[in-house]
């Protein structure tokens, strides 16, 4: 996951340092919620992006989010097998695990403006995106007591997977620009997902958390280049 931060965050800085060569550019962050239509808690997380003004009352924008895992609050069983079935007893014990999911969305798409545009002052906005999701799934097992020298996951057990999921969606927010300083706002943002495919069953076991409708609230800061 961090590499994949990594990759990201070159990304954004390589088209920053293209487009802010030809044009006026905005680069942003902020703090954002995400809620899943239907499920229990939201994921908290941050997100960075840039912004290419066309004109005053229209733009081209992308963004990154990153959401930190969250857990779906459910004990479920497995087993842990011993390493050597001849010695140890007994052969098998059961244990608990809780499932955790995690959020990275890339989205990307055009802004309209009203009010005083782009650049001055106070305005609204709104516009549609398409969006790249992806999902982390682990399961963070209970072992309690056991001695897990002499034990060991069977080989079906899956601690690990992934969701990748296209979507669109509709956003629109507020913001204000302080004239030399830069442009407060704040956006809302509603998603569903049109296609997605698990990697393999956990990733498919985390009900309560995954839902193909949510819903994004962000707040954060826009400084502009000339």
């Amino acid at each position: 996951m961090v590499s994949r931060i990594k990759q990201y965050l070159v990304l954004i800085i390589s088209i920053v340092g293209i487009s802010s060569a030809q044009a006026q550019f905005g680069l942003s962050g902020g703090t954002c919620l995400l809620k899943g239509f239907g499920t229990a808690k939201p994921f908290v997380g941050l997100q960075i992006g840039g912004e290419m003004p066309r004109d005053d009352f229209a733009s081209l924008f992308g963004r990154i989010s990153f959401y930190g895992k969250q857990w779906q609050g459910l004990t479920n069983t497995t087993y842990v097998e011993a390493i050597n079935m001849n010695t140890t007893v007994p052969s098998t014990q059961t244990i608990t695990y809780d499932n955790s999911m995690n959020y990275t969305v890339i989205e990307g798409g055009n802004r309209f403006y009203i009010g005083d545009g782009y650049d001055s002052g106070f305005g609204a906005y709104g516009g549609g995106t398409l969006q790249a999701i992806f999902n982390t799934v682990k399961r963070d097992y209970n072992y309690g007591s056991i001695d897990m020298s002499k034990y060991q996951l069977p080989m079906n057990e899956l601690p690990k997977g992934s969701i990748f999921s296209l979507g669109f969606g509709l956003s629109g927010g507020v913001k204000n620009t302080f004239a030399g300083v830069g442009t407060a706002y704040f956006d809302l943002g509603f998603s569903y997902v049109i296609m997605n495919s698990a990697s393999n069953s956990t990733a498919g076991s985390v009900n309560g958390m995954y839902s193909p409708l949510f819903f994004t609230f962000c707040l954060g800061f826009r400084k502009d280049f000339y």
